[in-house]
Formats: structure tokens, sequence, C-alpha cells
């Protein structure tokens, strides 16, 4: 049996040790704040402190003052702390325009959520770099022309939920643009 170099002295793991392993679930969280209320700052910094969320990917130290627009992250967490943190958020600081995003774990994706009061929510999966994964079968009946005009009225169907998405990372991506230092379009 022919055994390529790069296996030779690797240690065998049983079956359980290798699922627990591969699925131990522990993956980094990323958060940026795009806008929130001076009177509820304080709440932001709190659900950091209480996600562990800090600088340098959670090498650094909690935050101390909020920076608008600064990627935000922590160590490796368990599963559902991007949803844990997006709560608290919501909860206590609910002016708070923000991304929370948590990388995939294997064998399943990341968890992405968006929000922007007064514009909506966008729940959905993401990719290792925080891209948002929206379904093509999702995507392809909003640009039917056909539909896209009576289904886009309502969020009780899919075209109507991608639209609800656009305008979310459209709201996202011009308070982006508002941030001090970012970058101007031509």
């Amino acid at each position: 049996m022919f055994i390529p170099r790069s296996y030779r002295g690797l240690r065998r793991c049983s079956a359980t040790q290798s699922k627990e392993l591969s699925l131990s679930g522990d993956s980094q969280l990323q958060v940026v704040i795009y806008g929130v209320h001076g009177d509820e700052v304080d709440a932001v910094l709190a659900a950091f402190r209480d996600g562990a969320v800090a600088s340098d990917y959670g090498l650094g130290s909690t935050p101390q003052q909020l920076d608008l627009g600064f990627l935000y992250s922590t160590g490796d967490v368990p599963p559902g702390s991007a949803r844990a943190l997006a709560d608290a958020l919501i909860s206590n600081a609910p002016s708070a325009a923000f991304v929370v995003w948590q990388d995939p774990s294997y064998p399943a994706n990341g968890s992405y959520i968006a929000r922007v009061p007064g514009v909506g929510d966008l729940e959905t999966e993401c990719d290792v770099h925080g891209a948002p994964l929206i379904s093509l079968r999702k995507v392809i009946p909003y640009f039917t022309t056909s539909r896209r005009v009576g289904w886009t009225q309502t969020e009780d169907n899919e075209a109507g939920q991608i639209r609800a998405a656009a305008e979310v990372l459209d709201a996202l991506s011009a308070l982006g643009r508002r941030l001090p230092g970012a970058a101007r379009a031509e």
C-alpha cells in the first residue's frame, strides 16, 4: 500500500474523535456598526463585552469607545454567537445599523445578520468572507419582469424577500460611504 509522504507520521483518530474535530462548530465572528444613536453606544459596548468582541480578531482588547465602520471580531466562539450578539444589539441598541457574521464551520455555512432600522433586517447564510449567500432560485423570479411588479409588493414570496435583502444591503452601502475616511465613488 502506497502512503504519500505528506500523510506519514500523522496520528490516526477514531471515527468519534474525527467527527468531534470536524464538527466542533466554533468559528470567528465579526461585527461592523454603521450607525447608532449616541445614548445607545454604551449598550453596544456592553453587548461587545458580553460577546467577547474585541479588536484584532479577538486578540486585542474589548473596545472602550465605539468606532463606526470598524471591523470588530472575536476568537473562536460557539455556533449561534452571531444570533446572540444581534439579538443583544436589537434589544439594547434598537437604533444600531450593523452587520454581524460568523464564519462557516464545517459542514455548515456561516451566519449573516444585517439590520438597518427603518429599512429592514437580513438574515441568511454567508461564506468565509462574510458575503451573504442568497439562492439563485430566489433571485431569478425577482428579475422576471412579468412577476416582479406584483410579487415585490409583499414579503411572503421569494421575490419580495430578495427586494427586502437588496434594500438592506443598499442602505448599508450608503451608510458605509458616509463614514469618515470612506472611499468616495466618482
